[in-house]
């Protein structure tokens, strides 16, 4: 799958935005990347605090956890937006070497399916996101360690979004390109 960049469609705004968009979705993959070495040094220092001092660190499993759903979604636009999210496109490969604006068209199609895909998730998760906001919910043990879960609900709806406009970003240029008022560029 080609990346964002490589869909020129020859519309300045349409490029601009494609642009911008994925320098958004690699600074926000970045910060999944931070999370993930922030897991490893956790996970490490628990281990470490369980055989030398006999005292694991209070909730390793709740804090791994609830990353593990934050990181997924900071990374997974971008994954997108670099042609990294895994697909079968045998037959569009195929379709593209031979009738290329069907083929864009078809796949401009799979992606309006994922961007109205990706709005309903939106639309049914904020009202967790607020419900765990306005009551303050949290996960844990009480005496132990407890951790408000809104901040993750926050980063999976961040990451939903951007994943959205990746789609909807893609499924218009595709669109262009089908048509064939745009010119792929291929890198």
């Amino acid at each position: 799958m080609p990346t964002s960049s490589e869909y020129a469609t020859g519309s300045r705004p349409l490029n601009l935005a494609a642009s911008i968009l994925e320098r958004l979705t690699a600074l926000a993959s970045a910060v999944g990347m931070i999370g993930i070495l922030a897991i490893m040094l956790l996970i490490s220092s628990d281990v470490i605090s369980r055989v030398i001092f006999d005292r694991p660190i209070a909730g390793v499993p709740e804090m791994v956890a609830m990353s593990i759903q934050a990181i997924v979604f900071l990374q997974i636009a971008n994954t997108l937006a670099q042609g990294k999210l895994t697909r079968s496109d045998a037959f569009l490969g195929f379709l593209r070497k031979r009738q290329r604006r069907l083929a864009d068209f078809i796949d401009a199609l799979m992606h309006a399916a994922g961007t109205v895909l990706i709005s309903i998730l939106i639309s049914a998760f904020y009202p967790l996101f607020l419900r765990s906001y306005d009551r303050g919910e949290t996960v844990g043990t009480v005496g132990q360690f407890i951790a408000p879960i809104w901040p993750v609900h926050l980063i999976i709806l961040i990451g939903s979004g951007l994943l959205f406009l990746v789609f909807l970003q893609r499924t218009i240029s595709l669109l262009v390109l089908a048509i064939g008022s745009g010119k792929k560029v291929c890198k």
